[in-house]
């Protein structure tokens, strides 16, 4: 398959050859937009949240992910763990509590370049700092619509901040647990090229992630450490074409509760996007190609009974990971209540690890390699029709044609460097073809509906097909054999505005997913075991396994009051039922998917007494959810406030007092077959201080 090799990269070399050519470079405004960013239009029928830069500036919150655990119920990484110290192979994320799992079943996009692993899927958030987002835009459901794999839960659009103006700013904060984190960012624009800057610095000593009665002497704090910066020239080729670059470098060291497990992460990338506008046609067309590299290394261990000796269980010393991409996307009016989106996009991926296991006492035994190739081509086309003022319909297609090839699974003695194992995978392909329609009908001034059905389909990762894992005294056996996963799905909502200052939206969903990724349980430890081998007392091995449908219906509900110029009230709940209809093991049937709470709701209150102080609060319930596939280990339901103090002492300057888990909330994170605990973060303040030009 070294052809697909070649292919990737020359069509990403070919699509920034392309963006390249150009002619007189006259304009004076640059021009920038996101690859099929929704708008007004097009997201119309679809549920589409938006946190802009003012709402991402004054949360309680310090990370990304914690503002939107905050803001969107139903936003969950694999485990309730913030992103400040949960290791990155649990970031992956869902939306609406649809059967969060390590890899993540949403697409996440910055400026709309993929940012999901390329090995395992799941995002590394610490690589996207708040302080260097113009907005967020989250879009639960919608199946593949115009992105195809792996939009399965829905998107995530990520916004650079972006001006064409001379800027420059300053952001420092510090706060307990031993937390400090430094951002600078900054632009110079000129009559026809813009140059920016952003970077961030960000530490935390972190907490212990036992509870605090179970600890021993091998446990500490986990901890982080990260690093991003990013480098972005955007050129005005002329009255209505442009150019934009940007490089990213990012690097992360964590610590993960105990004395011998660690990980780091090192990741660069490279994207260009070329538009060119056609006015007299109302036309665009966008080329975008991207690079991006991956290395990744972590160690993991099992500790005895009463956490006093700690053995090691793996080092996964290297695991690189590529990928290349390009796309085409063509947009036009076609008549005067029509507009024709066409394009096509490819993606191409490789990875592997590299991991030493089997510890005997004095060293590691044996030595794995395992991982592959994927390859993605896509064309897709969608339509919006504006029959009247009042009445927006969306409908498209899409076709992906998928292959996975070379992949292997490779295990060495590590004393006599005989081969234990080599496995050649058979290299397999498909096709998914799926589609999205919806409509919005304003039926007065303050009531609409809308309502949507949509498909959508996820190939399991790298991770997922070729490489096994161990935590603790569990093993989890990966599985070559995983068919892609398959949704259908769709959304009925309205929305009311009975008076001006309150507005109030009901959804009501319903997914199907069949072959879901799941982590099955096949055996009690202890003994040895097919696939997995040996199992210790308290241990359980599971394999990655399709799981044959799941059904989850639900329902969301949110309200703003703007009571007056100086208080806001929100609040929203989440009811979700992602329930196992049907499995080869007849004892998964009618279990929740695992990491599933059913019920999530939030609450905030802002008030500003004057015009430069602001006073706000959350609260956040996240209802009791299972461990297992079993549903036989149950984490415990919280609530947690989050609160903030920010006073702007100039349209330049600004101070801010942000406190997280203000009443010090006990947060299950998770629990082993032996009854060990893992908690969240306890209550973290932070004070912020930020300067502009």
């Amino acid at each position: 398959m070294a052809y697909l090799r070649f292919v990737s990269y020359a069509i990403l070399l070919l699509g920034w050859v392309a963006t390249a050519s150009s002619q007189d470079a006259v304009a004076r405004a640059v021009i920038v937009s996101a690859d099929r960013l929704p708008d007004a239009a097009s997201g119309a029928p679809f549920t589409v949240e938006v946190i802009d830069a003012e709402e991402l500036r004054r949360a309680p919150q310090l990370r990304l992910d914690e503002i939107l655990r905050a803001q969107v119920p139903g936003f969950s990484l694999f485990r309730r763990n913030s992103s400040r110290t949960a290791n990155p192979t649990t970031q992956g994320v869902t939306l609406r509590n649809f059967g969060p799992s390590g890899a993540g079943r949403t697409l996440v996009l910055l400026d709309g370049i993929p940012i999901n692993d390329p090995f395992a899927g799941y995002v590394l958030w610490n690589q996207v700092p708040p302080t260097a987002l113009s907005a967020v835009l989250v879009n639960p459901g919608g199946g593949a619509g115009l992105f195809g794999n792996g939009a399965l839960a829905g998107t995530i659009f990520l916004e650079s901040a972006r001006t064409d103006e001379n800027t420059a700013a300053l952001q420092l904060a510090a706060g307990n647990l031993d937390t400090m984190a430094a951002s600078s960012a900054g632009q110079l624009a000129r009559e026809h090229l813009t140059l920016s800057f952003f970077a961030e610095s960000f530490a935390t000593g972190g907490h212990p992630v036992v509870q605090a009665e179970q600890r021993g002497p091998v446990d500490n704090s986990a901890s982080s450490d990260s690093r991003v910066v990013q480098l972005g020239t955007a050129v005005q080729l002329n009255d209505s074409s442009s150019l934009r670059v940007v490089a990213r470098g990012f690097a992360e060291n964590r610590g993960n509760g105990t004395i011998y497990t660690r990980n780091d992460t090192a990741g660069a990338d490279l994207s260009a996007v070329f538009t060119t506008r056609f006015p007299d046609t109302d036309a665009e067309l966008r080329l975008s190609g991207y690079g991006q590299h991956r290395t990744y290394q972590s160690t993991f261990s099992s500790v005895d009974a009463e956490r006093k000796v700690e053995t090691p269980a793996l080092d996964q010393f290297n695991v690189p990971a590529n990928a290349a991409g390009a796309a085409a996307v063509w947009s036009m009016a076609a008549a005067a209540e029509h507009r024709l989106t066409l394009g096509t996009d490819y993606r191409w991926v490789e990875g592997e690890t590299n991991e030493a296991f089997r510890w005997d006492g004095r060293g590691f035994t044996r030595l794995r390699r395992a991982g592959g190739e994927q390859a993605f081509l896509g064309i897709f086309a969608e339509e919006t029709w504006q029959p009247s003022s009042s009445t927006t319909v969306v409908g498209g297609m899409r076709f992906d044609y998928w292959q996975l090839f070379d992949g292997f699974r490779e295990e060495r003695d590590v004393a006599t460097r005989s081969t234990i194992r080599s496995d050649r995978f058979d290299d397999r392909d498909g096709t998914s073809l799926n589609g999205r329609l919806g409509a919005r009908v304003e039926l007065t001034s303050a009531l609409s509906l809308r309502g949507a059905g949509y498909t959508g389909f996820r190939v399991p990762t790298l991770n997922e097909l070729y490489r096994p894992f161990r935590v603790g005294n569990d093993v989890t056996e990966a599985n070559a054999e995983l068919k892609p996963e398959r949704l259908v799905g769709g959304e009925v909502a309205i929305e009311w505005r009975p008076i001006k200052p309150l507005r109030i939206t009901s959804t009501a969903f319903l997914n199907q997913l069949r072959n879901a990724v799941g982590n099955v349980t096949i055996a009690m430890g202890p003994g040895t075991f097919e696939p997995g081998g040996f199992v210790p007392a308290g241990g359980v091995l599971r394999q990655r396994q399709n799981i044959d449908v799941v059904l989850a219906p639900g329902f969301d509900f949110s309200c703003e009051f703007q009571i007056s110029e100086a208080v806001t009230l929100k609040a929203s709940y989440l009811f979700t039922d992602p329930t196992i209809h049907k499995a080869a093991d007849a004892a998964l049937r009618g279990n929740l998917l695992a990491q599933t709470p059913q019920h999530s709701a939030a609450a905030t209150a802002e008030w500003k007494p004057v015009q430069r102080l602001l006073l706000s609060a959350q609260l956040r319930y996240v209802g009791k959810q299972f461990e297992d596939d079993q549903n036989s280990r149950q984490l415990a339901a919280f609530t947690t406030v989050d609160a903030a103090l920010f006073y702007d002492f100039s349209d330049r300057v600004s101070a801010g007092l942000k406190i997280e888990n203000l009443f010090d909330a006990e947060i299950e994170t998770g629990k082993s077959a032996t009854g060990l605990v893992n908690i969240g973060a306890p209550r973290a303040v932070t004070v912020q201080l930020r300067t502009s030009l």
